[in-house]
């Protein structure tokens, strides 16, 4: 039976509502920033430069939360970046999805193939050092 059900007298379940967090599954603009290695003062920047790209989620106390979309954007703003396109471009690119896939999709692959090179060296180091 499920826990979140209660089988009343009536035709009816009644269904009980567990308090939920809801940005139980997002992160703060400080594990963003260590997870890509981009300043946090930068990631406001980026977010007020590319307000419609960049929206992240706010709590009541309007502390930002970033959902998996929100990382996976900002990294490839990131490979952008070190491409040397400007904001501006940035901007162009993302913000016209009928042309992001011939602008844009091969940086997909790179970028992710660059993450999870950086996720396996941290890992192995993780790893090293606890051996010691």
């Amino acid at each position: 039976m499920d826990p979140n059900v209660i089988q009343g007298g009536g035709a009816f379940p009644i269904l009980l509502m567990r308090p939920s967090n809801q940005f139980e599954n997002h992160f703060t603009v400080s594990q963003i920033s260590e997870k890509l290695k981009i300043p946090k003062p930068t990631l406001r920047f980026w977010e007020k430069e590319l307000a419609g790209i960049i929206d992240p989620l706010r709590t009541n106390g309007r502390q930002r939360r970033y959902t998996l979309k929100h990382l996976s954007v900002l990294g490839d703003i990131k490979q952008l970046r070190e491409k040397g396109k400007s904001l501006s471009e940035i901007k162009n690119i993302l913000g016209n999805g009928h042309n992001k896939a011939q602008d844009y999709g091969s940086i997909d692959i790179e970028m992710l193939s660059k993450r999870i090179a950086e996720v396996v060296k941290d890992e192995l180091i993780r790893f090293l050092n606890g051996r010691k």
